[in-house]
C-alpha cells in the first residue's frame, strides 16, 4: 500500500478529518490532502510525528511492510544511515581542510608582508646598495 493510501486509511480508522489531523501536526488541511493524493510527501519530522501519532513505525508508515517484517529492513536502513554519516564526515573533512588551507595561506601572506616591510625599512635606513 502506498504512503498516500496508508495515511488516508489510518486517518479514517481514527475517525479524523483532514482538518483535525492537520491541526494535530501543525499543518494545513491542504497539506494533508496533498499527502493523501500523493502530490507531495511530508518531511522527515512530519513523518516521525505521523508515526508517533498513529503509533506505528516509520517502516510501516512509508513502506509496504508489517511491523514484524520491519526487522528485515534494519540492515538496509543501517546501511543508508552509515552512507549518510560517511558523506557528512567527508563533507566535514573537506570543510575543515578548506578552512585550514585558508588559514595557512593567510599566515604565509602575513609573513611575506612582514618580510617585505622589513626589507623596505632596512633599505630606507641603510640606503640602497649601489
Amino acid at each position: 500500500m502506498a504512503f498516500s493510501n496508508k495515511l488516508y486509511s489510518l486517518r479514517k480508522q481514527k475517525g479524523l478529518s483532514q482538518d483535525e489531523l492537520g491541526s494535530k501536526l501543525n499543518v494545513s488541511r491542504q497539506t494533508i490532502s496533498k499527502w493523501e493524493l500523493g502530490e507531495t510527501t511530508p518531511e522527515l519530522e512530519k513523518l516521525i510525528a505521523l508515526g508517533d501519532f498513529f503509533e506505528i513505525s516509520l517502516d510501516e508508515l512509508v513502506m509496504d511492510v508489517k511491523a514484524k517484517e520491519s526487522t528485515k529492513t534494519e540492515p538496509l536502513v543501517m546501511n543508508r544511515f552509515e552512507t549518510i554519516i560517511d558523506s557528512i564526515d567527508r563533507e566535514n573533512v573537506k570543510m575543515y581542510t578548506k578552512k585550514i588551507s585558508k588559514i595557512v595561506l593567510i599566515i604565509m601572506v602575513v609573513i611575506l608582508a612582514i618580510d617585505l616591510i622589513s626589507m623596505i625599512v632596512y633599505f630606507i635606513l641603510k640606503g640602497f646598495p649601489v
